[in-house]
C-alpha cells in the first residue's frame, strides 16, 4: 500500500533546523553490508556522549547499487561493500554539538568486523527544506504486521509535526541487525512535502532505532531509489 493524493493546503511557519549533519571523510575499503549497528558501536565506544543526544543518528553508509560491473552484494550473501574514495561518513545531531563531534572523531580509527575505517576531516551541513524526502531503512517497534500498518505509523509520526503527507511510497524490505535482533526495515518516500514542514519532519525522523540510522530522512530528487 502506498498514499498519493492531491495535496491541499497546510499553512504554517517555516522555522529554522536545530540538528546538523556532520559530513566526515573517511579512508574505508570495504564493509559488511549490515553494518549499521556496527559502525554506530564503535563511534558511542569513541564518543560516548553521542548516544545521549536526542535526535542523533549515524546514518548507514550507502554506495551505488553497481559501478564498473559490480553489484552491490545483498546482506546474506557475505561479501562486503566496496566503497569508493568518495565515500562519506554522515552523523545527524544538535548544531551546538557539531564541532565537538567533529574534535572528538577526526584522525580516529575503528575496526568494524576486521574493516578498517579512519575518520579524516569533518565539516558541518545545515538541514535544509526538500521536497522529496527519503528514508533507506524504517523500523517501528511495535512491529508493523502489513504495509498498511507501517503506512499508518508513519502518518501518526508526520501527524506530530502537524503535517498530514499526500504522498508516501514504500519500497524495498531489507533485515536489519539492531540490539533487538535482526528487524525488518523498510525503505520509504514523502514527495510533495511543503517547505514548512519539511525541516521538522526531518528533525522528528520516524519510528525508532534512530541511533543507527533508522528513520533518518534525507533530501531525494525522484521516486527511482525507493524501488
Amino acid at each position: 500500500m502506498s498514499l498519493w493524493q492531491e495535496k491541499d493546503d497546510q499553512a504554517a511557519g517555516v522555522t529554522q533546523a536545530t540538528l546538523s549533519d556532520v559530513v566526515f571523510k573517511i579512508e574505508c575499503q570495504s564493509l559488511p553490508v549490515d553494518h549499521a549497528s556496527a559502525l554506530t558501536d564503535a563511534l558511542c565506544e569513541r564518543v560516548p556522549w553521542l548516544a545521549t543526544l536526542a535526535g542523533a543518528g549515524v546514518h548507514p553508509i550507502h554506495v551505488a547499487g553497481s559501478q564498473n560491473g559490480w553489484q552491490r552484494p545483498q546482506a546474506e550473501s557475505g561479501e562486503p561493500l566496496i566503497l569508493s574514495k568518495r565515500t562519506r561518513l554522515r552523523v545527524r545531531l544538535p548544531t551546538a554539538q557539531a564541532d565537538r563531534l567533529i574534535t572528538d572523531l577526526t584522525n580516529t580509527t575503528h575496526n568494524l568486523a576486521s574493516h578498517r575505517l579512519k575518520v579524516t576531516s569533518g565539516r558541518a551541513t545545515a538541514l535544509l527544506p526538500a521536497n522529496t524526502l527519503f528514508s533507506r531503512y524504517t523500523i517501528y517497534s511495535a512491529r508493523p504486521e502489513n504495509e498498511e500498518a507501517f503506512i499508518r505509523h508513519v502518518q501518526e509520526d508526520c501527524a506530530s509535526v502537524t503535517y498530514r503527507p499526500t504522498k508516501l511510497l514504500c519500497g524495498k524490505s531489507h533485515h536489519l541487525s539492531t540490539a533487538d535482533g535482526v528487524l525488518e526495515a523498510r525503505s520509504l518516500l514523502i514527495a510533495d512535502v511543503p517547505p514548512e514542514y519539511s525541516t521538522p519532519l526531518q528533525e522528528k525522523g520516524l519510528g525508532d532505532y534512530r541511533l543507527i540510522g533508522c528513520g533518518i530522512l534525507i533530501p531525494h530528487k525522484d521516486t527511482g531509489a525507493v524501488s
